[in-house]
């Protein structure tokens, strides 16, 4: 099976198109090269991670008939450590397929439909979609970072107060000097603050 299919009018990004055999239906590949994408083949039975890690797509489509407990583990486990916009093409459906769907990251499940001018939108809005939810994911642990570094910095200002006799503002201002001098964040420093005076009683 050939490992790259490459887009004549290549729009710059990469599908990782995960297949059942090496027979595979040329449909969606097709579609996929139309729409501009260039497209690397897999079959689902192979290591989808270290292929996720090779290829480093931009999507990943699935093209089967079943996804397997083993498929959507890989996947779920993809969506944690290097989250991808997830499609799936699919020529059959029933209630097993759709609940495997509904507990994966997945997110699109297309049945049917191959044909390029449905495809390209289709991977739009999804890609879309998955970037929106990325940036809310981002920006919700961005701020459940700023609020346990804010609890760190707090709590070393307080014992920079009480063992060094500082005021606030000093206590702030010495964490923050610090955190410049060593090219760190002010809440990394905090906890080296807290462990150090800790073992030191």
């Amino acid at each position: 099976m050939q490992s790259k299919y490459q887009s004549h009018r290549s729009i710059g990004l990469k599908a990782l198109l995960l297949v059942e055999t090496e027979h595979f239906d040329r449909d969606l590949k097709n579609a996929l090269l139309t729409c501009g994408y260039d497209v690397y083949p897999m079959l689902t039975n192979g290591p989808i991670l270290k292929l996720v890690d090779q290829v480093e797509p931009d999507v990943i489509i699935l093209d089967v008939d079943r996804l397997s407990n083993e498929n959507i583990h890989s996947l779920t486990i993809v969506s944690q450590i290097d989250p991808k916009p997830m499609v799936i093409f699919t020529e059959f459906s029933d209630e097993a397929m759709i609940d495997k769907v509904l507990k994966s990251k997945i997110n699109a499940y297309i049945v049917g439909d191959k044909l390029p001018h449905h495809v390209g939108p289709t991977l739009q809005v999804a890609i879309a979609r998955f970037r929106e939810v990325q940036s809310l994911k981002d920006e919700l642990n961005e701020t459940k970072r700023k609020l346990e570094g804010r609890k760190w910095i707090d709590k070393a200002k307080g014992m920079l107060m009480n063992n060094k006799g500082l005021s606030e503002d000093q206590a702030y201002q010495t964490l923050r000097k610090m955190a410049m001098d060593r090219s760190q964040r002010i809440d990394e420093v905090a906890k080296n603050v807290i462990s150090f005076m800790q073992a030191v009683g």
